[in-house]
This record gives structure tokens, sequence and C-alpha cells, in this order.
């Protein structure tokens, strides 16, 4: 079993770990605000998106290298761990300068093995949690494939199911739970990302329980102040208000790991 530790204490191994935040990083304000809101209710990481790669070029980009100031700045405030994607080299390294303490490689680069070998190398001696998200069209081997290439120079992996491309139109993706579960019995700790997965944030809560009910590591949401005006991704994220709700659901269900 990968051992991955969540800021100093916290290990993804024997808890549920909670990732929680805002599709993207607006503004400091925004972030600041978010994570004292997400530490209060014992979040144990902050998630943003810095640099958002995006189906339409038109579409907006995320603020990109000064987000890594207000992130720092709110784990200094609150204490929270902070994390974002990565999704090249470039925007790898101004991560690892910036110190945080996790990185995501996304679905649209989870086959891009150039990149994915080079976040193994850059963190192989830091060995700091990379989460890897399974390709929309990605089988189990492919997905484990995908791990190797890190795991070669960094063990400390975490694969995330956030729903592959399906039939149905009524959610943005098919939550595949059958498939996570095989690669968590592959060894690797397996969260699920579950705003993704849905598209729309009536799905949020059911599913969050579910993931947890069926024994996963952890779970990942987007969680907004004001989701309807949030500058992408609106339909999938939860309001605080929402997240207090759901995470004292949470609560009531036994930890199966």
């Amino acid at each position: 079993m990968h051992i991955v530790t969540l800021g100093k204490q916290h290990t993804i191994k024997n808890n549920w770990t909670v990732i929680a935040g805002p599709c993207s990083a607006e503004d400091r304000t925004q972030i600041i605000d978010i994570a004292k809101e997400l530490s209060h209710l014992k979040v144990d990481v902050l998630r943003a998106g810095l640099w958002k790669p995006r189906t339409h070029i038109d579409s907006w980009q995320g603020v990109g290298e000064q987000g890594l100031e207000w992130m720092q700045e709110a784990r200094k405030e609150t204490g929270i761990a902070i994390a974002t994607e990565v999704k090249d080299e470039k925007t790898l390294e101004a991560t690892l300068r910036a110190n945080l303490d996790i990185l995501w490689i996304g679905s649209r680069n989870g086959q891009n093995y150039a990149l994915l070998e080079a976040v193994g190398k850059m963190t192989s001696h830091t060995k700091i949690p990379i989460i890897l998200k399974r390709n929309m069209g990605a089988d189990l081997d492919d997905w484990l494939g995908a791990a190797e290439y890190i795991a070669k120079y960094n063990p400390n992996v975490i694969l995330c199911e956030r729903g592959i491309k399906g039939f149905p139109r009524e959610t943005r993706n098919v939550l595949d739970l059958q498939i996570a579960k095989l690669a968590q019995y592959a060894g690797f700790p397996v969260i699920i990302d579950v705003s993704h997965a849905a598209g729309r944030r009536d799905l949020i809560t059911p599913m969050a329980l579910a993931v947890k009910a069926a024994g996963f590591n952890g779970l990942m949401v987007e969680v907004h102040q004001n989701p309807d005006s949030a500058l992408s991704d609106s339909k999938q994220q939860i309001n605080t208000s929402d997240f207090k709700i759901l995470s004292d659901k949470l609560a009531l269900v036994p930890n199966q790991i």
C-alpha cells in the first residue's frame, strides 16, 4: 500500500480525506475566505485550479501563477494543505517552486506520458503526493499504467476517479466506482471526484455518501461561495452551506477503510 502524507500529519492510507474548494481560483479574497470556511469544517486539503485546460480556447483559462501566492497565504493563515493542477512542465516547475502540498494531473493529461514521467522525476526527492485523475476514456490497465510513469520515481500516487465518457446526457460523466474499486485493490489509494462525474450539484451529496460507504480513501468536491457566479463549471459546484450539510451527513457514515 502506498502511504501518502497530506500536510504534516494526515495520511490517506488509514483515514478518510476530504479535498474541497472552488473549481478555479478567481481572486485573493475568494481563496482566503473559502480556506477559512473549509478549515473550520475540518477539510483536509484546499483545492483550486490555477491553470485551466479547457475544451475551447476562448474559454477562461484561469488566473495562472499569481494564484499560487493566494494559495500560500491561505495555508499560512489557516494551516490547511493546498493543491492545484499542473498541465505542463512549465506549470509543474512553478508549482514546485511554490512548495504546494499536493499536485494533481487532470483527466485530459491522464495519459500524457511525457508529463507523467516529468512529474515523477521532478518530485522524486520530495515524494510529495501526486493525484492522478483517470483519463475520460481509460480502462483499468490504462489508468494503472499511467500511474506507473509517476510511481517509478515517486511512489506517492493517489488515483482519482472522476467519471468517464458515456451515453447518458443527464450527467457530465459516468461515475465508475467498480473500476475505481479494482484500482484500490491494486494497491493505490483511490479518491473520488464527484463534482466532475456528476456535472450537477443535486447529485453531489448522494454520490459522496456512496463513496464513503463503499470504502474509498477520500473525496474531492468543488465548493464555491456563490456557485452561480463561478467563472468555470458553475453547475457542478455547491455552496458552503450545502457543503456543511454534506459534511454532517458524511460524519454519520462509518469509515470502511
